[in-house]
């Protein structure tokens, strides 16, 4: 891939295989549900309520269960039966709702409200910071992870360039802000990439304000990454520590999976984890864009894979092969 795209060294960090669950996002939701069942200390333990695109909802089921909580999930209509089916695996009740991701947000908080659950959301509201912002700083293991990892090649080297998927902003912040804690100057030139669909923090950088993105019928195959506003709280970090702001098209999606699941090793990668890796790709075929990112023969770049194959059916239509054929070939 490296060759490929004509920089010196790809590293990607693979999140697919974290607690069998398919991403990273049981370190944020899974932790806060913990803690909430721990604080009750003898008492009722809290109903947890959350909206979800797929993996938010899986690693908040999977926590609820873990801590002996009763548990609700609001998808809605664009996330697949594969994901809501994996959800209810874990002990969650679903409930769909009409709209998109911003709607079923607000329907679970609605509902929350009325009968006294704990919203464990992975997105900012006035009046509601703390949890998100606990979520997020549970995702900073994700980024100290990949700086030991790093460090312990033959060969060490830090990267010169960080790609993360972004939807709402968090698991970005996340990353950013420990990178950005842990190097200081030495930082790598951090990349947000989202879908050209759902581009609500290359809105907001345009905008210089947290600005919404336009809604699109049509959606994005990228369905985690399928956000239309960002986060406050996430903006906070992301408005001065990303360097660079990308937007991919669906089109790019289904190509870099397959490229990577045809790479050695494989890596079985979902249809929200490989934005990052399509900015690439594009770079490598557009002077321009790889000018603009000051990607280079010298550049170690670093990106995260942060979903595996959270709907199976869906993964092997893409790329031509079962998760578990490719998984195979590592």
């Amino acid at each position: 891939m490296a060759a490929r795209v004509g920089v010196g060294r790809v590293y990607v960090k693979d999140e697919g295989q974290r607690f069998g669950l398919g991403s990273f996002k049981p370190l944020g939701g899974g932790l806060v549900d913990l803690a909430l069942a721990a604080a009750a200390k003898g008492e009722a333990k809290p109903v947890i309520a959350t909206a979800s695109a797929g993996n938010h909802g899986i690693g908040v089921a999977w926590g609820a269960q873990q801590a002996g909580c009763r548990s609700l999930v609001y998808l809605h209509g664009g996330v697949s039966a594969g994901a809501e089916s994996t959800i209810r695996r874990y002990g969650a009740e679903t409930v769909r709702v009409e709209g998109d991701y911003a709607a079923s947000v607000r329907a679970c908080a609605a509902d929350a409200a009325e009968h006294g659950w704990e919203v464990v959301q992975d997105t900012s509201w006035p009046g509601y910071e703390a949890v998100p912002a606990r979520i997020y700083q549970g995702y900073t293991v994700v980024a100290e992870e990949m700086l030991e990892q790093l460090r312990s090649e033959p060969s060490p080297s830090m990267p010169t360039h960080v790609l993360i998927n972004a939807g709402v902003g968090g698991f970005a912040a996340g990353m950013c802000a420990h990178l950005w804690e842990r190097l200081g100057s030495e930082r790598p030139r951090f990349i947000a990439v989202e879908p050209t669909e759902a581009n609500c923090l290359q809105c907001s950088a345009e905008a210089g304000a947290l600005t919404a993105s336009p809604h699109s019928d049509a959606g994005t195959v990228q369905t985690g990454l399928d956000c239309t506003e960002v986060a406050e709280v996430a903006w906070r970090v992301l408005a001065t520590g990303v360097d660079d702001f990308v937007a991919v098209p669906d089109a790019v999606v289904e190509p870099a999976m397959r490229l990577l699941a045809d790479d050695s090793p494989a890596v079985v990668a979902g249809h929200s984890a490989v934005a990052g890796i399509g900015a690439l790709l594009a770079a490598a075929a557009q002077p321009g864009l790889q000018q603009s990112l000051g990607l280079g023969p010298d550049s170690v770049v670093a990106a995260v894979i942060c979903e595996g194959a959270v709907d199976s059916q869906a993964f092997e239509a893409a790329v031509g092969a079962s998760p578990e054929e490719v998984q195979a070939r590592r």
